[in-house]
């Protein structure tokens, strides 16, 4: 269940301005803000079912918009490319005080992944 919501959560992060007013409000307070579907529908006026049905059809179009934009799967693969550098570089540092400072397999490793996250964008 939280990999669901961390899921939508970063959806919304990304799609969230293309979304109904309501819809995008229901998503937040859902997702980010751990209200329960009875706590929405008092805080918005609306009937339990309304905020289930609406909830729904925002989940149903922030799939859409991945499927059709795929900015959250592109973020993924950055964040993703951007950590592999971190732990090259991090292997650099522990090796710092070894008197052969070769490199060469790292710095192309830290050129791979950089070329990744430049064909992302």
């Amino acid at each position: 269940m939280f990999v669901k919501n961390l899921f939508f959560s970063e959806l919304y992060d990304c799609y969230g301005n293309l979304l109904k007013e309501n819809q995008a409000t229901v998503i937040d307070l859902y997702y980010n803000q751990d209200f329960s579907l009875g706590e929405i529908a008092e805080e918005l006026n609306m009937s339990r079912a309304g905020v289930h049905d609406t909830l729904k059809r925002a989940e149903k179009n922030l799939v859409e918009f991945e499927d059709k934009l795929f900015l959250h799967s592109k973020l993924e693969k950055i964040n993703n490319s951007a950590e592999k550098i971190i732990e090259i570089v991090n292997k650099i540092d522990m090796t710092d005080n070894i008197e052969n400072k070769d490199f060469t397999n790292e710095i192309k490793n830290i050129k791979n992944e950089a070329e990744k996250i430049l064909n992302e964008g």
